[in-house]
């Protein structure tokens, strides 16, 4: 006996509805894998080697974090993120994104700029940058920040809140960007107040608060009431040397206030964010260009605040206001040679 198969119970109409609604469905179904992977395939990649500190830092790294979850929805993305932990490692990280095809490796801070340059000549076709240090290849893109305009700044704010005339500012490491910070705070004191005094110290680290801490108390012990905070996670220590001495403290990330409430002034945030998502929009629409720049007050990738408005009088405000103009036209210029 032969088989039977459902076209002998199905008329000849019925029968031609089912055969095209099974090619239909077939052509429905196959249009949309095609779809998806034509999605797929234009969805970046893109790889970042974060600096010393990594994420948690409720600073540097956390607003690099920031921006490429603000890319994420902008820009739809996929990303990795490695921390920062010694030069072997992060070469060999940054080599497996070059090999996978990112579009785009971002290396943060100066301990990535040797690898970054190495492995950009390794892999020439591969799109490369580095935030907050300049590195060179035909290849790579380098963002680094004006700080001193900002910094100048917050020198300023520190002039008009000391009452002891003593202020002090702490960095992570003697390097290139802290060096550009200190500059522009104690000028931005002495235009302020001529009389007051700046001390400064190094903690040699971004990534240990207890270091920050001890130097925080040794300074506050020194008469210092106001601290300028540019040590990365090593700051979280000298926040809360404020908040167990009730002294003051501004900083250079983003809004810290919440972490000792009436003892963090406010910030002058670094905007890693913006310098990030400036990187993949380029990518995204193919306007990536390789080379220096720099960001600063005019640009938005320096800004102020927001500051506790019970320790920041709306003069203190209006003040600041008013130099951050001068300064974006020119006609304040901050030495940092």
């Amino acid at each position: 006996m032969g088989k039977l198969s459902l076209c002998h119970f199905l008329p000849g109409k019925i029968l031609s509805r089912v055969i095209i609604f099974c090619i239909l469905f077939l052509l429905i179904f196959s249009w949309a894998g095609c779809r998806q992977a034509i999605q797929q395939s234009n969805v970046l990649k893109i790889g970042m080697i974060l600096g010393s500190g990594g994420l948690g830092d409720r600073s540097f790294n956390d607003s690099a974090y920031n921006g490429l979850l603000e890319a994420q929805k902008a820009f739809n993305i996929r990303f990795d993120t490695v921390d920062f932990t010694n030069k072997e490692s992060n070469l060999d990280a940054l080599r497996i994104f070059a090999q996978n095809k990112y579009d785009l490796i971002i290396g943060i801070g100066f301990e990535n700029q040797g690898n970054i340059a190495t492995v950009a000549k390794e892999f020439p076709q591969t799109k490369f940058a580095t935030i907050d240090v300049n590195a060179t290849g035909d290849n790579i893109a380098s963002i680094t920040y004006r700080e001193h305009e900002g910094d100048f700044l917050m020198g300023v704010l520190a002039a008009m809140l000391t009452k002891t005339k003593t202020v002090g500012i702490i960095g992570g490491m003697d390097i290139d960007t802290i060096r550009r910070i200190e500059k522009g705070f104690k000028q931005g004191v002495m235009y302020q107040d001529s009389s007051v005094t700046v001390l400064t110290d190094n903690a040699g680290t971004f990534s240990d608060p207890q270091v920050g801490k001890t130097l925080a108390q040794a300074q506050y012990t020194k008469g210092v009431d106001i601290i300028h905070n540019a040590a990365g996670r090593t700051g979280l220590g000298i926040i809360e040397a404020a908040r167990e001495s009730g002294r003051l403290t501004t900083g250079t990330s983003g809004d810290q206030r919440y972490l000792a409430p009436g003892n963090v002034v406010g910030n002058r945030p670094k905007r890693v964010d913006t310098a990030v998502m400036v990187l993949i929009e380029e990518v995204k629409t193919g306007t990536f260009k390789t080379g220096p720049r720099s960001l600063g007050l005019k640009e938005n990738g320096i800004t102020l605040g927001p500051f506790d408005e019970s320790l920041v009088s709306k003069v203190m405000s209006n003040r600041l206001d008013d130099l951050k103009q001068k300064i974006v036209s020119g006609k304040i210029v901050i030495q940092v040679d």
